[in-house]
C-alpha cells in the first residue's frame, strides 16, 4: 500500500566526544547517520559541532525515537564502537508535544 509513517514522540540529544582534535567530525556524523538508517525505531534529525576547549570539539546529535521500541542504549553502544568516538553522553531526552513536533518538522524540511 503506502509508505508506513512512523510517529516519533521522543527526542534524544547526544554529545559524542572524539578521541582527539584530529578526528573528522563530518565523517563521524556520516557514520552516525548510517548507524541510524539501520535502526527501525529511530531517525537522525540534526547535528551541530560544538567547540569544547583547546581545539577539541564535540558532535551534538539529535535523534527522533518512537515510544514503542526505544533502542537508545543500543544506538549509544554502536556509536561508542566507532574507532574515533571517545564517549557518548545523553544531554537531553524529552517527549514531544504537538508544538515541538511541528517545530522539529519545520526545521527538518527547511
Amino acid at each position: 500500500m503506502g509508505k508506513e509513517i512512523k510517529k516519533f514522540n521522543t527526542v534524544a540529544k547526544l554529545r559524542i566526544m572524539p578521541k582527539g582534535t584530529d578526528v573528522d567530525l563530518k565523517k563521524m556524523e556520516s557514520d552516525i547517520r548510517e548507524i541510524l538508517s539501520k535502526c527501525r525505531s529511530s531517525k537522525f534529525h540534526s547535528s551541530e559541532i560544538k567547540p569544547i576547549a583547546f581545539g577539541l570539539s564535540a558532535l551534538e546529535t539529535v535523534i527522533l525515537i518512537t515510544e514503542a521500541d526505544s533502542e537508545l542504549e543500543g544506538i549509544e553502544d554502536k556509536i561508542s564502537d566507532l574507532p574515533y568516538a571517545e564517549s557518548v553522553t545523553e544531554t537531553d531526552i524529552y517527549l514531544l508535544s504537538d508544538i515541538k513536533i511541528y517545530t522539529l518538522r519545520a526545521n527538518y524540511y527547511t
